[in-house]
């Protein structure tokens, strides 16, 4: 474990070296987040009621705000990483280290995403007084508990589900166009456009017992104090067991992966 926090450690300090970089990515993966807050204080001007499906205009825009700073916490490098590994015919390298490889793509993007987790604060807090009136402010102590534990989980399920994605790269050419187009389905299944109340009611809770609802839609749902607590311990409970559904898979299809690159890469 040692060597894995140390690696976190030296990939976090070498997120701060790149300043100007850091600055334009953040601009640039905020611009969708500003677009659809506006997008959706023009729905509820025309729609001239001050709540549409049991939200109100500060818990729309309080749910976007907070489901980017939630979203940083999506470990998707892990995935893409492995997928090119498996094309550019690097995995065998990396196979031969005294690590896991697994472990090490975790705490690796795990730093990264930490670091987009200061910056995205930073910036929302430089902007909030602009916009702090549309804002809800109702965090429990109870929830910022479970919300930190529900962002560990997140952590885990979506570095564990996107290695399975990569992994694809052992039987698909083009498995990053896989891996684009199930980003897509993910923000709409995770809440990030809009909160999954808005799908049709018998899908709803379909919906959040899946392992997407984990990134965005449930958090945010928590911060603004929006579900009891017993069903987030409950929907906590179920995110775990899909960890452990998540880990068998991943197990199975590297076992499978590796025999064929092996026959294939000699």
């Amino acid at each position: 474990m040692q060597k894995y926090l140390y690696s976190f450690r030296m990939y976090l300090l070498t997120s701060f070296q790149y300043r100007f970089d850091t600055v334009l990515e953040l601009i640039m993966s905020n611009i969708s987040m500003f677009i659809t807050i506006i997008f959706w204080i023009l729905i509820y001007r025309s729609n001239g009621t001050g709540e549409i499906n049991g939200y109100t205009i500060a818990d729309m825009i309080t749910c976007f705000v907070v489901s980017s700073l939630f979203r940083t916490f999506i470990l998707n490098g892990g995935g893409f990483e492995i997928s090119g590994m498996i094309k550019n015919g690097d995995l065998g390298k990396v196979m031969i280290k005294p690590y896991s490889i697994n472990m090490f793509l975790y705490w690796k993007h795990l730093s990264n995403a930490l670091f987009g987790f200061l910056k995205q604060f930073s910036l929302l807090l430089m902007i909030a007084p602009f916009f702090a009136q549309y804002l809800t402010w109702d965090l429990s102590v109870h929830s910022a508990i479970l919300l930190v534990i529900y962002l560990a989980t997140a952590t885990v399920i979506s570095h564990l589900m996107w290695s399975l994605l990569g992994m694809v790269a052992f039987w698909l050419e083009q498995a990053q166009a896989v891996m684009w187009s199930f980003a897509v389905i993910l923000n709409f299944l995770s809440g990030m456009f809009m909160p999954l109340d808005f799908f049709p009611g018998w899908s709803v809770r379909v919906l959040e017992l899946m392992p997407f609802a984990a990134f965005s839609y449930i958090p945010a749902k928590l911060y603004m104090n929006q579900i009891s607590p017993a069903e987030s311990v409950n929907l906590l409970i179920v995110y775990i067991m899909w960890i452990f559904v998540l880990m068998t898979l991943n197990l199975a299809v590297w076992r499978a992966g590796v025999k064929k690159y092996s026959a294939i890469g000699g």
